[in-house]
């Protein structure tokens, strides 16, 4: 049985998650960006992602219609997310419906909530969540090592909603972005972004409007140099504490 988990991850939530469950079916982790390969002819193929605004990450969503899966293989999904996944399994699935594929499984893990556009993270719940984290990937990779199935949830009527002001807004959403003196010209934003869309002038980063959203480079920035608006100003950074700033770099010169 030969198996691959595509994931997409910011702050290396859902890269825990599929790490977790590939070590226990033996499957490769391949990182989901705009030059990850789309032509699949695995066994079992799995997709690891955060939820954005109710739903499905726009680069997650580009992949998956432009990928090219071969034979009628075992597909599972899992979400993970702050509050609530609202539509992200159920839009997976309709995508690969339109392919003539499913989703065979699906499951959400409850993480970290990191949007601190939104909100404050809440130090005191960190270490309780990954723990939690952790036993919920273990037991979804049980799971999936059996081929179990599920049904998908569809997707409802708020969700949506919530989804497409997420569309319209995210891909100008860097405008809000501001580098402070702080920043050392290390290039780690650049290196973390999943789309490409952080290039380094005289040492600085700027932003090239095809935003994921996803707050990588703000969340990893090695001086909290990176401010969304006057929002973030003074509050906590997040990463997994068990994933490792490199294994998130992409973009490395």
């Amino acid at each position: 049985m030969s198996g691959i988990i595509y994931y997409f991850s910011a702050t290396g939530n859902s890269l825990q998650a599929a790490k977790v469950i590939a070590q226990k079916i033996d499957a490769e982790v391949v990182k989901i960006t705009t030059k990850t390969s789309i032509l699949c002819d695995k066994d079992v193929i799995g997709f690891v992602y955060p939820t954005f605004y109710w739903g499905l990450p726009a680069l997650v969503a580009r992949f998956t219609k432009k990928l090219k899966i071969e034979g009628n293989p075992y597909i599972f999904a899992v979400t993970t997310c702050g509050l609530s996944s609202g539509g992200a399994l159920g839009q997976l699935n309709d995508i690969l419906n339109k392919k003539g594929q499913q989703l065979s499984f699906g499951k959400t893990i409850r993480t970290v909530a990191n949007n601190i556009t939104k909100y404050r993270i809440k130090q005191k719940s960190i270490s309780k969540l990954v723990q939690s984290q952790n036993k919920k990937a273990n037991e979804i990779a049980e799971a999936v090592a059996k081929k179990q199935k599920n049904n998908i949830p569809k997707v409802g009527i708020i969700s949506k909603a919530f989804y497409q002001l997420y569309l319209k807004e995210y891909p100008n959403s860097d405008k809000g972005f501001l580098v402070t003196s702080d920043c050392i010209s290390c290039g780690t934003c650049q290196q973390v972004c999943p789309s490409g869309n952080i290039i380094l002038k005289n040492g600085k980063p700027v932003f090239q409007h095809h935003c994921e959203n996803c707050l990588a480079c703000l969340h990893w920035c090695p001086k909290n140099a990176i401010e969304w608006k006057k929002t973030t100003i003074k509050k906590q950074r997040y990463h997994h504490p068990q994933i490792s700033c490199s294994e998130l770099k992409t973009n490395k010169e």
